[in-house]
């Protein structure tokens, strides 16, 4: 039976400790590692110009067996931009929620 993508990762995985352990379906271990972060990042307002403008990224950072989620997006200039992060609430259920985006962008699910 099919699940909704909200309860992939409901009852599966201990949110105990900050590394996550569960079984996805297809029988691979997953360690989850979530992380809220908070960066300033700086750019050039213009090519030619030393002006700065700080761009606050703040949001939920997982990693499922080591690779990064959100995948990075290409930006503007053709170079991979990482700064993307999942914008869910700084709380139990945004952390959840982070984690079921994660599982949904990786394709996997959790038994």
């Amino acid at each position: 039976m099919p699940r909704h993508p909200d309860s992939l990762a409901s009852d599966e995985i201990n949110y105990s400790s900050k590394t996550l352990r569960a079984i996805a379906t297809n029988g691979l271990p997953l360690k989850i590692q979530v992380e809220w972060t908070d960066n300033d990042y700086w750019e050039r307002r213009y090519p030619d110009s030393d002006e700065l403008d700080c761009i606050n990224v703040a949001g939920w950072q997982v990693r499922i067996n080591g690779r990064k989620y959100p995948r990075g997006n290409y930006a503007g200039d053709d170079t991979l931009d990482w700064t993307y992060r999942y914008t869910a609430p700084k709380t139990e259920r945004g952390q959840k929620t982070a984690i079921n985006r994660a599982l949904s962008e990786a394709r996997l699910t959790v038994w």
